[in-house]
């Protein structure tokens, strides 16, 4: 985490410094479009090269599926609301950086066409890259993380709305943890008509907020391995339904439905897409939101599993 929030801290100063050159702004904001498309494509050609992966989505797919989909719905109905009641500066049609007048919903889908290539070429085997797919997604991670210091520094006055918020900051993050386990609940639900998965497995698989790694391996440390891989392949979902979903969801939900949606990977992996279809002000409480979900993860994922 202190690698991830060094390369945004060292992108800050230089695009404070270059925020006058229209060309090097603009420039930016692009590369920050297709480091995110390649970012998904390289995410899918490790998930299309692991065999043993693919393998679980056959069987626990499912399970990953509705509790990942649910919490994020639940994370979107958990902004609008934010928005109608809480944070009406962000709601529905209000700001001038809302994502249908930035990218358009075309770039779900231009997103989700590179993701969907990258399984279909990992499972084809056409590159033969090996583990260069998940080392490769790390330096592209690098760079998107450099490139969404940028943009905040481009408007670094966005700082100040920490200040200006006060406690309602502590809103959104309780609004991520909100809407993730009543999303949870529901897809428990669903899967109790033909699973025996308990409510707090569902919720602890829910409670990662997107951050698979560590969630996988509290579960898995638990001795529960399958629910683990549950929790890694939801994660994995929820990850990539934040990078996908935003261009067409915030125009619903208002602004902060990306950095909801986003849960613990709004500090990092969703920063740029935030950045970009929320604008920076709220990528600065999508930075905010993510610190405080990746510190809860590691305490509410253990309290859920001892309550099976």
């Amino acid at each position: 985490m202190l690698l991830e929030m060094g390369l945004i801290a060292g992108g800050i100063p230089a695009g404070w410094g270059l925020r006058r050159n229209a060309v090097i702004v603009t420039r930016v904001n692009e590369a920050l479009t297709w480091t995110v498309r390649i970012m998904l494509f390289l995410l899918g050609l490790a998930l299309g090269l692991d065999d043993a992966l693919l393998g679980q989505l056959k069987s626990l797919g499912l399970y990953a599926v509705l509790i990942s989909s649910f919490s994020v719905m639940g994370c979107f109905v958990a902004a609008g609301l934010l928005g109608q009641y809480v944070f009406t500066e962000y709601a529905p049609g209000k700001g001038g950086a809302a994502a249908g007048q930035r990218s358009g919903s075309r770039g779900s889908f231009v997103a989700l066409a590179f993701f969907v290539s990258g399984v279909l070429i990992g499972m084809l085997r056409v590159l033969p890259v090996g583990s260069f797919a998940g080392e490769a997604a790390v330096w592209v991670l690098y760079l998107l993380l450099v490139l969404a210091g940028m943009t905040v520094g481009f408007d670094l006055k966005a700082l100040g709305i920490i200040r200006e918020l006060r406690y309602r900051i502590l809103l959104i993050p309780l609004g991520v943890v909100v809407g993730t386990l009543c999303g949870s609940a529901l897809a428990w639900l669903v899967l109790s008509w033909f699973s025996t998965l308990s409510l707090p497995e569902a919720l602890a698989v829910g409670a990662g907020f997107g951050y698979y790694s560590l969630s996988t391996v509290i579960i898995t440390s638990l001795g529960d391995p399958a629910l683990g891989s549950v929790a890694l392949l939801s994660n994995m979902i929820h990850e990539a339904l934040a990078l996908l979903l935003p261009p067409l969801i915030v125009r619903i939900t208002g602004r902060l439905g990306p950095v909801l949606a986003g849960g613990a990977a709004a500090m990092d992996t969703c920063l740029p897409v935030i950045a970009q279809v929320s604008g920076e002000r709220c990528a600065i409480l999508a930075l905010f939101s993510g610190m405080c979900l990746t510190l809860l993860v590691p305490v509410i994922v253990p309290l859920l599993m001892a309550l099976r």
